[in-house]
């Protein structure tokens, strides 16, 4: 009878065999290539790029980054803010948004052109009557969920996505500086969409802005300094003068233009308000209104031995009822020169 083999054995007789299979296997490897795989990056690289002359069809959210020369100069815009129906990023216009300064065009100001792969919107005569900051407001209607629109004015650009809108709605694009009165030619774009156009704009609306996005801040007395820099100037002649020798809303001819000031107090009571004002020999005595959050006081523009030369003048007391937002405005409510004043900044400090 054969002796039953020990467990040593066994084990020894398993392991030499599996040995053998790894080195038969290892000699046995294939000199074929193997199973194709997906091709290196640098496959891709040195492909041909697609001419110029037949680009690819954008999808529907992409809009053109410039005055396109070509259909390559579509980009991708970043898609809309959802908060499913809750709110809006869309700042709200004040419901009593003076209209001195603002300035509108209508369908009739623009030219409208289809493109292969996007719509053109031109305004080649727009002239402003001043120089300064705007925010630029469209108004429209929109046949589908939301659309990538682009604003160019000289080197300036506003990029958007505006909601969809069977009526008209307004929405801001954002703001702009012109340096110059002089004529600024500006356009608009969108994707195309269809044979029909899906965008109807009905408005584009320049509406004056404040000069600087510095904040305004409260001294530790309680006393804020309104810089000419500061002032929304609701105007259709005066404006902020940045050089720095003026450095001041200057261009005052026309007493129904105004400057306002927002700014937000946390201390409330009475301040005693000074405007630091310059006016050329033979100007002087219009009388000018000061108005806070429905309150009124006047003073008269003092002469000065030019419109840079200032003068502290002193336009009474008004008062800061509660903490929160102001609004101080100072109007001429006539001119007795060639020009109102010049106005350097307006002081608030807290009355005894």
């Amino acid at each position: 009878m054969n002796p039953i083999p020990s467990l040593t054995a066994l084990l020894r007789f398993s392991a030499l065999g599996s040995l053998a299979l790894l080195l038969a296997s290892c000699g046995d490897q294939p000199t074929a290539s193997p199973p194709p795989t997906a091709p290196p990056a640098k496959t891709e690289s040195t492909q041909a790029p697609e001419p110029k002359a037949e680009p690819q069809k954008k999808a529907p959210e992409t809009l053109l980054s410039s005055a396109p020369s070509s259909a390559d100069e579509v980009f991708a815009a970043p898609p809309p803010i959802d908060l499913n129906g809750f709110g809006s990023d869309e700042p709200v216009e004040r419901p009593d948004l003076p209209s001195r300064g603002v300035i509108k065009l209508g369908p009739k100001d623009f030219v409208h052109t289809t493109m292969p792969h996007w719509d053109q919107f031109d305004w080649a005569s727009f002239k402003p009557t001043r120089w300064g900051r705007y925010s630029v407001r469209i108004t429209y209607t929109l046949s589908r969920a939301s659309l990538p629109v682009q604003f160019k004015i000289g080197d300036q650009r506003l990029k958007k996505n505006i909601p969809a809108a069977s009526s008209p709605a307004q929405v801001y694009l954002g703001e702009i500086y012109l340096a110059t009165a002089d004529t600024a030619p500006f356009s608009m774009y969108s994707p195309t969409s269809g044979p029909t156009p899906v965008l109807d704009v009905k408005e584009v609306a320049f509406i004056p802005a404040k000069e600087s996005t510095e904040p305004i801040h409260l001294a530790d007395d309680g006393s804020v300094t309104l810089q000419a820099k500061s002032a929304i100037t609701w105007s259709e002649v005066m404006r902020y003068e940045p050089k720095p020798e003026k450095n001041c809303l200057g261009f005052w001819t026309d007493p129904a233009d105004f400057a306002e000031w927002e700014f937000i107090s946390s201390k409330p009571g009475r301040y005693r308000v000074t405007v630091s004002q310059g006016c050329g020999p033979e100007n002087g005595g219009s009388q000018i209104e000061v108005r806070l959050n429905g309150q009124k006081t006047t003073f008269t523009v003092a002469e000065t031995k030019g419109f840079q030369d200032w003068k502290d003048v002193d336009a009474g007391i008004l008062e800061i009822k509660a903490p929160g937002l102001q609004r101080l405005v100072i109007q001429p409510l006539d001119k007795k020169g060639k020009a109102v004043m010049d106005v350097q900044k307006v002081t608030l400090t807290p009355a005894s």
